[in-house]
């Protein structure tokens, strides 16, 4: 009798033990899940800052909500833009930091770096097209009228009887079929309108595909007009 009543203490201790460890070992999955698994909250993108007239510069918070002051080209914020450098006579180059504030010394068009900046390759007599690094820093051997790099460069089409026009590649390599005046495309040429009657003035679409519609004498558009 007495080893029938220690028999069923002990299930009766081994059940209990059971049903307290379930929920604790599915609360630890859930918690590991949510946290590290596929429902991790991901963090939400940065909209260009919507409300009129706020001057704030790079990303800052209305009602709760981050925006950045920076006009991006895609609406978003990539976090990579920079405040270009407002300190007076400094004379520092591409990114760096005054009191621990990042800046660039680029004069960029958009009024912000986007981080894309390199500077013009200093070596001289080296003959290298495009972005590539000397002693591991990252220059371009295009001559940019900027006096820097954005990154937007491409080499003209190097293949003989290539009529592409606009951007395209030729076994991987990006180059441009317009013949910059400049000798590198800088990613602002578009084809000149083709659709007959069409009288939009500057840039424009058609089917999804962009031209301009200001009558460049070379023959593409450059981005330089204005409607």
């Amino acid at each position: 009798m007495r080893i029938k009543k220690k028999l069923t203490l002990c299930l009766l201790c081994v059940l209990t033990a059971i049903s307290l460890a379930v929920p604790a070992s599915a609360h630890g999955g859930g918690h590991h899940g949510g946290h590290h698994g596929r429902n991790a909250v991901q963090p939400a993108a940065v909209a260009v800052c919507p409300v009129e007239g706020c001057t704030a510069a790079g990303q800052h918070t209305h009602g709760g909500t981050v925006y950045c002051g920076y006009g991006h080209e895609s609406g978003l914020c990539d976090g990579n833009c920079r405040a270009l450098c407002p300190v007076e006579g400094c004379t520092i180059a591409g990114r760096h930091s005054h009191n621990g504030t990042a800046c660039c010394g680029y004069d960029h068009a958009e009024g912000f770096c986007d981080g894309n900046c390199r500077a013009l390759c200093p070596v001289e007599g080296c003959t290298i097209a495009g972005r590539h690094t000397h002693g591991g820093t990252a220059c371009c051997g295009y001559d940019h009228a900027e006096g820097f790099c954005d990154g937007n460069c491409r080499a003209l089409c190097p293949v003989e009887g290539c009529t592409i026009a606009g951007r395209h590649t030729h076994n991987g390599t990006a180059c441009c079929g317009y013949d910059h005046a400049e000798g590198f495309c800088d990613g602002n040429c578009r084809a000149l309108c083709p659709v007959e009657g069409c009288t939009i003035a500057g840039r424009h679409t058609h089917s999804g595909t962009s031209y301009c519609g200001g009558r460049h004498g070379c023959g593409f558009c450059d981005g330089s007009c204005a409607a």
